[in-house]
């Protein structure tokens, strides 16, 4: 099976919608679990503030492996940096898609103008941490105990990475 890399279209909606529902049950803590509407992904779709970006594969086009969003404020002063959220269905985690849609994103971005990706990671996401740092971000800092978590009683820093693009 072949992989496509390309921008997010209306098309991916439900898709990506039933994937972010998968995370909210999955109870993993980032801001994908919050979306719940069709209108709000549907936000991500020709959006110079959104730029969002889906592998999937040949064999179900409209049906997505994995997502890549660079948020962006789009005054003069700000439009140059994108702060990155990335998902991969339950399904095909570990088969690394997310580091090769974010290649992907990021040389994408930059013919958008922007020329600097953030990434925050929690602290206790090691995979996420690991795979930050293999695609040589670089640490730009911590929100120390950002959050507790409840199960652990651990307090949980906020990593901050960066890259220039």
């Amino acid at each position: 099976m072949e992989y496509i890399y390309r921008k997010m279209n209306a098309q991916d909606v439900d898709s990506v919608l039933e994937m972010f529902k998968g995370i909210k049950e999955e109870k993993i803590d980032m801001s994908f679990a919050n979306i719940s509407t069709k209108e709000e992904v549907l936000n991500f779709v020709d959006n110079p503030a959104e730029l969002t970006y889906v592998v999937v594969g040949d064999d179900k086009p409209n049906h997505v492996l994995s997502l890549l969003r660079g948020k962006r404020t789009m005054t003069p002063e700000k439009q140059h940096a994108a702060f990155l959220t990335a998902a991969t269905h339950q399904d095909v985690r570990g088969k690394g898609f997310v580091g090769k849609l974010i290649e992907y994103g990021l040389g994408e971005m930059k013919k958008e103008g922007v020329n600097i990706a953030r990434i925050y990671v929690y602290s206790d996401n090691t995979s996420s941490v690991n795979a930050v740092k293999k695609m040589n971000f670089e640490s730009a800092g911590a929100v120390l105990r950002h959050h507790k978590n409840v199960e652990t009683g651990e307090y949980v820093n906020d990593l901050i990475f960066h890259k220039f693009l």
